[in-house]
């Protein structure tokens, strides 16, 4: 799951499942971490072919051309990968939900969630969570160009959530999920986005060492202060997840912290932290200070595969997109 959101040098998505919204990509606005599904190569639609032919439509012909867009559209092979790829990602995140087991989808609430659970939205808000600046342009004039454009991105991306939510439905009755409204829906499936270091402090035991000992003390204190993709990288690290639940009790067991009866190196050195993300367990050696525990810690998630790394895609792993996983 981790890899969908990842990104090559060029900015682009490594799979080819999502993208990021063009907030993400220019940094404006809120939502700057979202992504959106991503969108078919040379994929045309009505509105392509409306272009050249807008100021012949009447408004009741352009309303009903927005009514249908979602369906009048030319496949092509990059657009039958995507789907194909989309509702498998439904499948997945609805497995996992249905276990208990959030996931890191950073979908826009207006486009996703709240249609997933049927809840009437505002387009320009939901535009506006995924491209300011092109909200912006809508409203300070009247461009048809313009408004094509960002039409034919809605309707794409109500099409491909077709595909996403036949996948969830193959797990989940999702006849059940207008029952929730989308930020509740959003909540229960991806869990929360920020790593709560003091929830996490107080669902911790310890094995070998002791509330107050230092090494304990300064191991939270570094964790407080990482950022938070460094705090996902630590969550990865230790249970193969890079996101908390909701709340202590969804916690299927404790988080542990082993003392690593490990002695120092030769040289001086101390070992690197261990992790069993099976048992959600961190095993962690007596380091003399705090930037020791800092640097060795630092150094571990950003470097030791996990259970969701176990190998690092090549060029022709990235080529085949999620078919080849």
């Amino acid at each position: 799951m981790q890899e969908v959101t990842d990104l090559d040098d060029t900015g682009s998505s490594s799979l080819g499942v999502l993208e990021p919204t063009a907030n993400n990509q220019s940094e404006v606005g809120e939502g700057r971490d979202l992504f959106m599904f991503a969108r078919p190569a040379d994929s045309s639609s009505i509105f392509s072919e409306a272009k050249l032919k807008l100021d012949l439509l009447s408004s009741e012909e352009i309303d009903l051309m927005k009514s249908f867009s979602s369906i009048a559209h030319k496949k092509n092979e990059s657009a039958r990968e995507i789907e194909e790829a989309l509702l498998y990602l439904g499948r997945l995140a609805g497995t996992a939900c249905r276990h208990g087991i959030p996931v890191d989808l950073p979908l826009p609430l207006g486009m996703v969630w709240k249609r997933l659970t049927e809840e009437s939205i505002d387009m320009k808000e939901t535009l506006r969570e995924m491209d300011i600046l092109a909200a912006r342009r809508l409203q300070d004039g009247d461009d048809h160009d313009a408004t094509l454009v960002t039409d034919e991105l809605l309707a794409t991306q109500r099409r491909l959530l077709n595909s996403f939510a036949e996948g969830i439905s193959s797990v989940l009755p999702v006849e059940l999920l207008s029952a929730f409204t989308g930020e509740q829906l959003r909540d229960i499936m991806c869990g929360n986005p920020d790593i709560d270091v003091e929830m996490l402090r107080r669902v911790t035991e310890y094995e070998g060492y002791n509330n107050d000992d230092d090494v304990i003390s300064h191991f939270w204190e570094v964790l407080r202060e990482m950022t938070t993709s460094e705090r996902k990288l630590f969550l990865q690290f230790v249970w193969a997840r890079n996101r908390l639940p909701l709340k202590e009790s969804d916690f299927d067991a404790p988080f542990k912290i082993q003392k690593d009866t490990k002695f120092i190196q030769e040289d001086g050195d101390y070992p690197l932290p261990s992790a069993s993300t099976c048992f959600f367990s961190l095993t962690l050696p007596e380091y003399p200070d705090k930037e020791t525990l800092k640097r060795k810690l630092l150094f571990a998630i950003e470097n030791v595969t996990t259970m969701e790394s176990d190998y690092v895609t090549n060029d022709v792993e990235v080529g085949e997109g999620w078919r080849g996983l």
